[in-house]
């Protein structure tokens, strides 16, 4: 495909769309062209009128310098200012010549000049014998250059001041400017329309990378998630551009594959009471019973829904945590006071495990915080310490100054997690022992909901573990607990 068609069909899909990037990038190229062409052809212009005003004002001083040495001698006057005066009278550059005294009263002119310029429309020239010089058009509509100048004349009477009035024909100038500004149209009509296919070539090809861009990202599906945009030769804004969506498509296809297996999970764990649910209706529906079986049945189905209203609570509420949806209620908390009972409340299922709960002692530290929540989050974590810690073991929580805010220690003996698990640990669902038999309403999310309830309050939840020696939970708060604590 030559040059010219291959513009011209950049410029007819320019045309075509008019709210596209190539045809405002056109439309801005030809808009700019017009403009600086204008500019050039002004200029241009401008100045030949200029060197041809300075032309003609030297052709009439010089006119002026020989009248006027006529004019300083009587004996000249009588030979030679005819000839002056009439010298020029015909061709297409004719000058005439007027000589009045100061009176006005006429003493020479070149014939017929009275009724091409009368005196009264030449300028009028300044003190001090300034010539003054000007552009005008006779009645035929014939343009001169004129000058008016004060110059001294011989007469009887001795020197007087006289007025010379010297005007010359500027058709030939008329004539140059019209083919002057027809070649500028013409000049200006070739460039703009070359340049406006030069645009349209031009920009097409800077824009083809972005359509080969658009084109690969429409024929990404979430199947394809692991494609990347090829940037190899591109501009360098459209290689930020694609490697940044190359970014996104990396972050959206690790969120997609935790999406599934989060599906997956969910899927799993609401199905395992929905097994049982159906093989307990099973089981009734085989057979009469009597009604202390039928309450029987109907208390395992009763802690079966239960169950599984726990685990689509624990998921919305994940949900609403993840998208800043949860709204949190303030109060000022006392947060040793909170531990403390939290330590209290678990007393008794510390003692049946056989491990030893213990709160270390500490100064009130009044927060502002939702109370209801942090309580979950803390509980939490308590209960998953006390259920990884066997008999004989230690969990001992403790409030410290952690920086600028506060930070709470859940601290066990116990089984201890493996540096391959450590990094998944707050996933949902996700059991670092496999094999571990699930208890009542454990799902493996109370984690994960500890993390989202202290991330809502702006703080932060870290674990440090080695296997066989134990676990640290850190509920870390930011410093607006520390303010707090430092006014109680």
């Amino acid at each position: 495909m030559s040059f010219a068609s291959q513009a011209l069909s950049a410029l007819r899909q320019a045309a075509s769309n008019s709210n596209s990037l190539l045809a405002k990038l056109v439309r801005l190229q030809i808009a700019s062209l017009i403009v600086l062409v204008a500019c050039v052809c002004g200029v241009l212009y401008l100045g030949l009128i200029s060197l041809e005003n300075w032309e003609e004002d030297q052709v009439l001083e010089r006119k002026h310098l020989n009248v006027a040495a006529v004019l300083a001698s009587q004996a000249e006057q009588e030979y030679w200012l005819g000839h002056e005066v009439s010298e020029d009278m015909s061709g297409p550059r004719r000058v005439l010549v007027r000589v009045l005294l100061a009176d006005g009263a006429l003493l020479m002119e070149t014939p017929e000049m009275a009724n091409v310029f009368p005196a009264e429309r030449f300028p009028a020239p300044g003190p001090n014998r300034r010539s003054a010089s000007a552009s005008q058009i006779d009645p035929a509509g014939r343009h001169y250059r004129v000058l008016s100048v004060r110059t001294p004349i011989d007469t009887e009477a001795g020197l007087r001041e006289g007025l010379v009035q010297i005007a010359i024909d500027r058709t030939l100038d008329q004539a140059v400017h019209r083919r002057f500004e027809i070649l500028m149209l013409a000049v200006a009509s070739v460039a703009i329309t070359v340049a406006a296919l030069l645009s349209a070539l031009l920009a097409s090809r800077q824009l083809a990378p972005l359509h080969r861009m658009a084109g690969a990202i429409k024929q990404i599906e979430p199947t394809s998630l692991d494609q990347r945009l090829d940037t190899k030769g591109m501009t360098e804004e459209l290689q930020y551009l694609g490697g940044q969506f190359n970014e996104l498509l990396a972050r959206l296809g690790v969120a997609y594959d935790g999406l599934k297996h989060y599906a997956d999970n969910v899927a799993h764990e609401i199905r395992t009471p929905l097994n049982k649910m159906l093989l307990e209706l099973d089981v009734l529906q085989q057979k009469p019973r009597n009604l202390a079986q039928y309450e029987d049945m109907t208390a395992q189905l009763a802690d079966s829904c239960r169950e599984l209203k726990t685990l689509v609570d624990r998921l919305l509420f994940l949900a609403r945590a993840t998208n800043q949806q949860a709204a949190l209620i303030l109060k000022d908390v006392d947060l040793q006071a909170e531990i403390e009972a939290i330590g209290v409340y678990f007393e008794a299922s510390a003692a049946e495990a056989g491990v030893s709960l213990a709160v270390a002692p500490g100064a009130p530290c009044v927060v502002s915080v939702d109370r209801t929540l942090l309580q979950r989050a803390i509980t939490n974590l308590v209960a998953n310490a006390l259920s990884h810690t066997p008999a004989g073991g230690e969990v001992r929580l403790a409030l410290r100054r952690e920086g600028p805010g506060v930070a709470i220690d859940v601290r066990d003996n116990g089984e201890g997690i493996a540096a391959e698990d450590l990094p998944h640990i707050f996933d949902r669902f996700y059991r670092a022992d496999k094999q571990r038999a699930y208890g009542a309403g454990r799902v493996g999310l109370g984690l994960t909901i500890a993390k989202s309830i202290v991330e809502l309050h702006g703080g932060g939840l870290t674990i440090a573990s080695a296997l066989h020696k134990g676990t640290i939970v850190t509920l870390s708060l930011p410093h607006a607990a520390a303010a707090a604590l430092a006014n109680a």
